[in-house]
C-alpha cells in the first residue's frame, strides 16, 4: 500500500499530540486548582487553551516551513469540526445549555475574532508581524476577561433562563471537592515536569503530522488545503472531541460548549496570530468561503437558544450539525 509509512507517522504523531495536550491540561489543571481557580475558570481558559496546542504546534510548524495552505486549513477545518461535529456529537449524547455567559459573550467573541482574521487576511493577502502580534493581544483579552468574569459569576444566574427538560435527567459530576483534594495531593515539582515533557510530545507530534502530510498530498496530487482542512484539522481537534463527548456522557455538557467555543477563540486569534511572528503567513482568498461558513455555523448556536427548550442544543441541532459538517467536508474535497 503505497504511502503506508506515512500514514502511519500521521497516526503516531495524532497520538502524541493528543496524549502531550491531555497531560499538559491534566498538570495544568491541578497547579490552577491548588491555587484555588474556580472549575469553570479552568474550563474556559486552561482546557481550552490546552485542547488547541495541537493546532498550535502544528500551525507554527507549517508556517516556519513555508506551507500557510496547512496553517489556515488546519484552523479552520479544526474551528468547523469543533462547532459541527464536536458539539454536535456532545448534544447527541447530551442536550446542551447555552448560558448566558455563553450567548452574551463566548459565541459573540468566537464571531468577531473570526470577522478580525477575515479583514486582516484579505487587507495584504497575508498575516503580517503587526497583524499577528494584534491577534494575540486580543486573544490574550479574551482569556483575561473570561477569568474574570468566570471568578466572580454565579453559576445559578447564568443558568437561570436556561429552559429545563422534561423529563429531566442529571448525571452529577465529580465534586469540586473531590478535585480539590486530587490536586492537592499531587506535586507541583512533578506536573511542571510533566508540562515540560508534553510540549516535547507536541513538538515532535507537529513534525510527523505536518511532514508527512505533506509528503501522502505531493504524492497524491492533493492541495495542502484539502489535506489541512480534512486530516490535520480532524487529527488536531481529537482532543476537544474526547473532552466534549465525556463531558456530554458524565452530564458535565458545560464544559462541552464552553471547551468548543474558547478553543475556537484560540484556533483564530493565537494559531494564526503565532506563526506571524516568524513570518507573513500568506492567505488564499479561496479560505474565504470556510471562513463565512463559520461565521454563520457559529451565529447558527444563538438561534438554537430561540426556539423550545429555550437556551439549548438538542439532540435534533446535534444531527442537523453533525450531517452539515459531512456535507462540508464532501464539498471541500470536491472544490
Amino acid at each position: 500500500m503505497p504511502y503506508l509509512v506515512e500514514f502511519f507517522f500521521i497516526l503516531v504523531g495524532f497520538v502524541l499530540l493528543v496524549v502531550g495536550a491531555d497531560k499538559l491540561v491534566e498538570a495544568a489543571s491541578n497547579i490552577a486548582v491548588r491555587f484555588g481557580m474556580p472549575e469553570r475558570v479552568i474550563g474556559l481558559t486552561i482546557v481550552a487553551l490546552g485542547t488547541s496546542l495541537p493546532e498550535l504546534v502544528v500551525s507554527v510548524t507549517s508556517g516556519v516551513a513555508g506551507h500557510a495552505d496547512m496553517v489556515f486549513g488546519n484552523v479552520v477545518g479544526s474551528c468547523l469540526a469543533n462547532i459541527l461535529l464536536i458539539l454536535g456529537i456532545s448534544s447527541l449524547i447530551a442536550p446542551i445549555p447555552l448560558a448566558r455567559s455563553t450567548r452574551r459573550f463566548e459565541i459573540p467573541a468566537s464571531i468577531a475574532s473570526v470577522a478580525v482574521l477575515l479583514v486582516f487576511a484579505n487587507a495584504g493577502g497575508s498575516i503580517s508581524l503587526v497583524e499577528g502580534v494584534a491577534m494575540l493581544v486580543l486573544f490574550a483579552a479574551f482569556m483575561i476577561r473570561s477569568a474574570m468574569v468566570g471568578m466572580r459569576a454565579k453559576r445559578s444566574v447564568d443558568m437561570e433562563d436556561v429552559e429545563p427538560l422534561e423529563p429531566r435527567v442529571e448525571v452529577q459530576p465529580p465534586a469540586h471537592e473531590e478535585k480539590v483534594s486530587a490536586a492537592q495531593k499531587s506535586n507541583i515539582l512533578f506536573d511542571v515536569l510533566v508540562i515540560a515533557v508534553s510540549v516535547v510530545l507536541l513538538k515532535f507530534g507537529a513534525d510527523f503530522v505536518v511532514d508527512n502530510a505533506v509528503v501522502v498530498a505531493s504524492g497524491l496530487g492533493v492541495s495542502e488545503r484539502v489535506v489541512g482542512i480534512t486530516v490535520v484539522a480532524l487529527g488536531t481537534c481529537l482532543p476537544e472531541l474526547v473532552t466534549g463527548a465525556v463531558a456530554a456522557l458524565k452530564g458535565n455538557t458545560e464544559i462541552a460548549v464552553g471547551n468548543v467555543i474558547g478553543s475556537n477563540v484560540a484556533n483564530v486569534l493565537l494559531v494564526v496570530g503565532a506563526p506571524a511572528l516568524f513570518s507573513p503567513v500568506a492567505y488564499d482568498a479561496a479560505y474565504n468561503f470556510d471562513f463565512v461558513l463559520l461565521l454563520i455555523f457559529t451565529a447558527a448556536l444563538l438561534l438554537c437558544a430561540l426556539r423550545h427548550p429555550r437556551n439549548r442544543m438538542t439532540r435534533i441541532d446535534g444531527i442537523a450539525f453533525t450531517l452539515l459538517y459531512v456535507a462540508y467536508i464532501v464539498v471541500s474535497m470536491l472544490r
